[in-house]
């Protein structure tokens, strides 16, 4: 079994996914199409104004209308990670959105290194946590939902030099499938209130993994 240090290593060297385009290539749009299967369409509600349903490997969930995206995908030593994206800004891998949401999906860490999916969570946000103050983290719970365990953690973020903004994320560990889901909001900490309750509300209080369809 891999342990948590060396676990730790490749899941960094996994999460510095960025998002292709050089400094020189103009952005532009990507439009990344998941086909919803119709029995799965046909019992959504219909979305509400400004935001439509989107599938993106296996996470179905709402994206706002019209915003740019873009997807990577790495594998490390037998850990996969997929990353999709989305933002109103223009953003490529010199330019990072400071408003947005990401979906990153790991996968196969048990098959390939005996940490189950439930024991990647802590792993994931060790970094997190190691490098910001206490008084950052805002929110943090976890709870089981059937076959997940979730976690729900909120945190301020403010490099030097950079508006500081808040990020929040609600993660899924499943360790029937091996995988674990990571759906992120984060914005401006001064706009927080309203693009929350505008964007972040909507998209992630409908996410679902659908584990009859493959992650990766």
């Amino acid at each position: 079994m891999i342990s948590q240090v060396k676990l730790l290593f490749l899941l960094i060297g996994t999460l510095c996914v960025s998002f292709p385009s050089s400094a020189n290539e103009a952005v532009a749009p990507i439009v990344i199409s998941g086909e919803i299967p119709e029995d799965i369409r046909s019992q959504l509600p219909s979305p509400p104004e400004g935001f439509g349903w989107k599938l993106y490997k296996n996470a179905l969930f709402l994206k706002p209308s019209k915003w740019n995206e873009r997807e990577r995908a790495s594998s490390d030593k037998g850990i996969t990670m997929t990353v999709y994206a989305a933002s109103p800004e223009e953003f490529s891998e010199s330019k990072q959105f400071e408003m947005g949401i990401t979906i990153q999906i790991i996968s196969d860490s048990y098959k390939n290194h005996g940490a189950k999916a439930e024991q990647v969570i802590p792993i994931y946000l060790k970094p997190i946590v190691d490098t910001h103050k206490k008084e950052d983290v805002l929110m943090y719970a976890k709870k089981r939902i059937g076959d997940f365990e979730s976690t729900i953690f909120r945190y301020r973020d403010a490099p030097a030099g950079l508006t500081p903004i808040i990020v929040h994320k609600f993660i899924l560990a499943n360790n029937t499938t091996d995988s674990v889901h990571i759906f992120t909001y984060e914005s401006s900490e001064i706009t927080w209130d309203e693009n929350w309750d505008k964007y972040g509300t909507p998209f992630l209080s409908k996410v679902n993994v659908i584990s009859t369809l493959p992650s990766i």
